[in-house]
Parts: structure tokens; sequence; C-alpha cells
């Protein structure tokens, strides 16, 4: 026996060496700097370029762009108003220090050769959708080295914005691809087909208030970069969404964030996914066929040739589920699934309302309703309904579900397989070419080598800090709602699951430990007291309160007077605006200078402000009942009208004027 200790802590050691090196986020929700140009979806038609098409011809009134065979081909900074039918492509081919307005006005562009539109080179595309638009691209591209390869292909930072919609199909690959960061302003997005992603960027994804539908044979909506901690990131501040796809429903590398919006993902593998998700408020729907929402490290893909990398490494905080507002329902269906899963840390407080059922599962643990390797926890405040088919806290071992799951078939173990060929077997029923078979009750308990088998293997579970009951019913079929009653006959709890269920969970901040509740399954009812709560301290991964949800707009913030100069910023003049007159009002500022509004066009007012009073926050902030961040807290963890946030001691506070 102390052979085989020997060779498992002797494999363990080797396995853990080969882990790559990480890089290191910062806990905390991420924000999203929506500037005026983002939000700006004014034109003019008189003096805007005008491109009107029919068929493979279009007529160019205006200098910047050109018209030849089906291709318009922009090449300078402005504003460009596309109308009619186009069989062909924009090409978007200027500077990369210009700025590229793309009015899309109604028009239906059909490409026969590559992208509708394709944007090789600009500082950033700003697409603003009036009426009803159309794009297509083709089932075969002239790619190079894989790109382009979707119908909307931008190499730049790009924002769709406007009152209209558009409909993106996906006929080679993507639907949308962004080079670098999407924000997805307002109007309504529809991807009825995508052969591969549905929106896809490099660095990041914004959506404020747009109204999304996508059904995608890939990932509906997926960020790639994994490299950075400044990207990588999806952030939800409102909208709608509705998601029918084969793969993952929303993928960030780093951090996912959502503050607002409703999300409904009809279909999916994976739901939602990142390093550090924090779910702030909104109401999500997810009905996935693995694991609903998801908290694994970056780049947690393939692990053939170290199966416990990932064991333990997120018990820290750096791998977290962090949910303290909205509304939360999933349902799980399928093999190795988790209702919600955490590579690290669990946690639900707040005013959050979770509602979370598997099918073949249990509460806790491998196959669970609530699935964490680190620290799980229901806080005061959360009304948590949890549902299983059998009672207990389940699994033996436990793994990375973000990606694939790891089986090392050749020569090492295989996790909840079946056999094993030349190692162990762990979990399953037998061991063809010898070794050792762990079964199902055997091998470590919670904690394993030093920690960092914590969670393999034995049963787990989790702590609610204030009164729940967890017991079983008689088994249920899908749909059977579930009514919970105090002895006054108020309903606690009302929820109708899509999966069977036989073992529940329920926590509320009404419930009273000790006190007898009415728990009616379907046709079936019986009655069981809370317990009390949890005792001790939890040490929460993230913020534990949502902050107030304000309407970005983009006439925020107070007017400055500035009369002393008619100069503005290069990094406005570059984006393609002018400058304002010398006695314009300064209505808004963001990082590319100060701005006014002159003949209802934002325009560039002056160098800077000249403000030099004490460092304070914004009044709108403090009115709240917030307080302001000390002075040296520059850290911007969201932006509003309100004002930019920060958070200290867990708690949010104001940025102050010095940063």
């Amino acid at each position: 026996m102390k052979l085989f200790y020997f060779i498992t802590l002797f494999t363990y050691i080797v396995a853990t060496s080969l882990v790559a090196a990480d890089i290191t986020l910062t806990a905390g929700p991420v924000s999203c700097n929506y500037k005026n140009k983002d939000l700006d979806d004014e034109y003019n038609p008189n003096s805007d370029v005008s491109i009107k098409c029919n068929g493979n011809s279009c007529t160019v009134n205006g200098s910047g762009a050109t018209a030849s065979s089906g291709k318009v081909t922009i090449t300078s900074a402005g504003t460009y108003i596309v109308q009619g039918s186009l069989n062909g492509q924009v090409l978007i081919e200027a500077t990369k220090e210009d700025f590229i307005h793309l009015v899309l006005n109604s028009v239906t562009i059909k490409s026969t050769n590559g992208p509708a539109i394709y944007g090789t080179a600009a500082s950033k595309v700003v697409i603003t959708l009036v009426g009803d638009n159309t794009l297509s691209d083709s089932n075969n591209y002239s790619a190079v080295n894989g790109e382009p390869d979707a119908c909307i292909f931008i190499d730049s930072d790009v924002s769709i914005n406007g009152s209209g919609s558009i409909n993106v199909t996906g006929n080679y690959n993507d639907a949308i691809r962004c080079k670098k960061d999407l924000k997805l302003i307002s109007g309504k997005i529809t991807i009825p087909k995508a052969t591969q992603r549905g929106i896809k960027a490099k660095n990041s994804i914004c959506i404020l208030d747009a109204d999304i539908d996508i059904t995608s044979q890939n990932s509906a909506i997926k960020v790639t970069k994994d490299d950075d901690p400044e990207k990588g990131f999806v952030v939800i501040d409102g909208g709608k969404i509705n998601i029918s796809t084969g793969k993952d429903a929303i993928h960030a590398e780093t951090h996912l964030t959502i503050r607002d919006g409703y999300i409904n993902v009809k279909k999916c593998e994976e739901g939602i996914e990142g390093q550090m998700v924090d779910i702030l408020g909104g109401e999500i729907h997810v009905f996935a066929y693995n694991d609903a929402i998801n908290a694994g490290k970056i780049g947690s893909g393939d692990k053939s040739a170290n199966p416990f990398a990932d064991f333990g490494a997120g018990n820290d905080g750096s791998v977290y589920i962090n949910i303290v507002g909205g509304k939360v329902y999933v349902d799980a269906e399928g093999s190795d699934i988790d209702g919600i899963d955490a590579n690290g840390v669990l946690y639900i407080g707040g005013n959050a309302e979770v509602y979370s059922s598997v099918n073949k599962g249990t509460i806790y643990g491998f196959y669970a309703a609530l699935d964490a390797d680190g620290a799980n926890s229901i806080c005061p405040g959360a009304t948590v309904v949890a549902l299983g088919t059998s009672g207990g806290n389940g699994g033996f071992f436990k793994r990375d579900g973000r990606k694939e799951k790891r089986q090392w078939n050749n020569g090492g173990w295989n996790m909840g397989g079946n056999n094993n060929n030349g190692g162990w077997n762990n979990g399953g029923n037998n061991n063809n070419n010898g070794g050792w078979n762990m079964g199902n009750n055997g091998g470590w308990n919670n904690g394993g080598f030093g920690g960092g088998f914590g969670g393999m293997m034995g049963a787990e579970s989790g702590l609610v800090y204030q009164p729940y009951i967890q017991t079983s019913v008689t088994a249920q079929q899908a749909n059977a709602k579930l009514v919970v009653t105090d002895s006054s006959n108020n309903v606690i709890i009302s929820y109708v699951p899509r999966n069977p269920y036989a073992a529940l969970l329920i926590t509320s901040p009404k419930m009273v430990a000790g006190e007898t509740y009415t728990i009616k399954a379907g046709n079936s009812s019986t009655t069981a007291k809370a317990s009390s709560p949890a005792t001790g301290n939890v040490t929460p991964p993230s913020v534990t309160t949502p902050p107030p949800v304000t309407k970005v707009t983009k006439t925020s913030g107070s007017k400055q007077t500035n009369s002393s100069t008619s100069s503005c910023s290069a990094s406005i003049i570059k984006s393609g605006y002018k400058c304002c007159s010398a006695s314009c009002e300064v209505i808004y500022t963001d990082s590319d200078g100060t701005w006014g509004v002159e003949n209802n066009e934002w325009c560039g007012c002056g160098g800077g402000s000249s403000n030099a009073t004490a460092p304070t926050c914004s009044s709108s902030i403090t009115s709240q009942g917030y307080k302001c961040c000390s002075s040296s807290n520059c850290d911007v963890y969201y932006n509003d009208e309100s004002g930019k946030w920060g958070i200290e001691n867990g708690n949010w506070c104001g940025i102050t004027s010095n940063c």
C-alpha cells in the first residue's frame, strides 16, 4: 500500500509540473466603457456620403468611397450611408487612424465571394442600423490562412447601434467576427444560421441594449483571447439575448459579467462560462446538455498529458461563480453534467434567486445541481432551489468541465469510463489490462494530498447560512410544479423545473429555522422543518451586492463652459469629427477628449478640463448612499450615467475626480 501512495504522489507531482504558467486575473466584475462614438447613431443624409445600390451597380455621391463591379470600397474616414440591394461586398480599406461610420439603411447585401462586409483596416467601425437590413455571405471563400471567414469580418474595433434591424447569415463559417473589441449597443441583430459561431470577437464583447437572436452550430457568443488579463471578457449590461446552439452559448476566457438584461438559452451544450463569473442582475434561463453555468481556468482545454492539472487550482478564488442578483433558472440534462459548476468557488448571496435542476444527478457533488471544487456557499438574502433525481451528496471524482471531459486511456487514468488500457480505472466497472480499480466508493477522501486533490473523491457538500430544507420527495416527472408554503399558507417557493426530481434543497430569507413547511410536488404533499443555518464566516470571491442599474446615454456628464480655445483633441479629429467653435459647452468627456454638440452633431470642444478642485466623486453616486473611493483607488469596475464605480472592502464606491 505504501508503494501505491508513493506512485500516486510521484505521478501527481510530475503531472502538476507540466502545467503552463497562468495569467493572474483581478477578482470582481468588469465594466465596459461606452464612448459617445459607440452610442452615436446620428447621420446627415444631405451631407454624408450616399451609396445607392441596385444589383452589382452602385452610385456613390461624395468622396472617400468608390464602386465597381459589385464592390463598394471605402478608403477614408467619414460617414457612409448604404441603401438598396447589392450583389457583392462592402470593403473597408482605410487606414488604421480612420474612423468609419457605416449606416445601413434598409439594405440587402448578398456576397458571392467572401464576406458581405469586409473591413481590413480602420481605427474603429461603427455600424448604425436604420430600417430592416439583410446580409449573407458565400458558401465558399478564397481565404488566406483561414481569413476572412465571416459574413461580417472586421479587423478593428466594432460597434453596432441604431433603431433598425439586421439579419446576418453565416453560410461559410461565422456570422459576425471582430478581430478586436466588439460592442453591441442597440438595434435588433438576428443570426438565423451560422455554420460555425454566431458572434465571435478576439478581445472582448460588450452588450448594452441590443436585441440578439442566434442560431449556430458552434458557439453562439465567444471571446477567444486568453493571454491578457485585461481582455478575454464578455459583459452584458442589458438587452435581450435568445440562443439556440450546438456548443457553448456564451463563452468568455477571463471574466463574464452580467448586470442586467434577459438571456434565454433554449439549447446548448455548455451554457455560460468564464474563469470569473459575476451575475449581478437580469433574468437568465439556460437549458443545457452539459454544464449550464461553468467556471474554469483559462485555457483549460485538453489535458490528456496532465489530468490533475486543474484539481484545486481555483479554490483560492482565482476561479469562481458569484451570483448576487437577478433571477437564474438552469436545467441540465445528459451525462457528466452539472447545473452550476465552479472549478473553484461558488457563492450565492445578495438578493439573487437561483433555480437549478439536473437530470440524473444530486444536489451537491459530481453530476449535481450545485457543484464546486472549493467553498460552496449560500448566504443570507438569496433564494435557492436545487433539485436532483437522487438524494445525498454525490460524486467521487472532480474534473474541469469547462471544455472537453478528460480521458487518458493510453497508459494513464480513465476518469469515469468503463476501462483503462494500462493504468488506474477511476470509477469504472472493470480494468482490462491490470492496475487498480478504485471503484465508485473507494479512493482518497476530500483533502487529498495537501489539498491538491480536494473534492476529487468522497461526497461533496455545501454550506447554507440561512434556514433551509434539504430532503427528498416522491419521484416527480419533468414539469411537475413545486410549491412550498408556510403555516399561514404563504407561498415561499413556486417553481416548475424542466427535469424530473426527487431530491431538493430549498432556502429563502422568508424561512425560519424550526418552523414546519408544506412541500407540494406534483400531486404529492409532505412537510419538513427548516434546519438551522451554518455558522462561521464566508469569504466572498467578489462583490456581495450589485450596483444600481442606470441607463447609459451619450449625453451623460455635467456641463462645463469653455470659451478660451477653438482647438480640440487630435484623437477627436482622427475619429472623423470637427472642432466646435470657441464658445462651445463641454457636455461629455472620454479618453479621446472633451466633446460638445453644435448643429445637432458631436464636435471636439477644447483640449481638456480646467477643473482643479479637490478630488470628489459623482453626487449621483453619493446620493444613492454610496461613498467615494479613496483618492488612490482608480480601478474602474463599472461606468454609467451616475459616474465611475470602484470597489473597496467588498462594497461599491465612486471613483474620485483625480483618477
